[in-house]
């Protein structure tokens, strides 16, 4: 399968020269901005001791529905925390779990001014009962 991979990048370097590979890096970068941009947003301002098992605090939950549906679960995010093996199809919300007060598109934009992400959440964290 690695090859197959290999063998199609070579192939569009062959045909569209570096334009194809320049092209290839930019969306290789942005899909790991987006990627780390949404670890960031399931995780941000929450902790985890050192010896403590993962569990449903440790991750924002969203169930917006919008967010749900078009995101395959993924705003279920602490369920996977729970048992990392569970098809998304079998997320669960979790009441334990914080929840993010806008859906994974919303927060999307307010995470990109980090003094009002990081106030909002706070103040979700303090409603969920965990240290802000």
């Amino acid at each position: 399968r690695a090859l197959s991979v290999e063998a199609l990048l070579l192939a569009g370097l062959a045909l569209a020269g570096w334009p194809f590979l320049v092209a290839y890096l930019a969306q290789a970068a942005v899909a790991i901005y987006l990627l780390e941009f949404v670890n960031y947003l399931q995780h941000h301002g929450l902790r985890r001791g050192d010896d403590e098992r993962p569990n449903a605090t440790h991750a924002w939950e969203s169930r917006h529905r919008l967010s749900r549906w078009t995101l395959m679960e993924l705003p279920l995010h602490p369920s996977h925390h729970l048992k990392a093996s569970t098809p998304y199809q079998r997320l669960e919300v979790r009441d334990e779990a914080p929840q993010l007060p806008l859906g994974y598109y919303g927060m999307f934009w307010v995470a990109l001014i980090p003094p009002l992400f990081g106030r909002l959440l706070r103040k979700q964290a303090k409603i969920a009962g965990l240290p802000a």
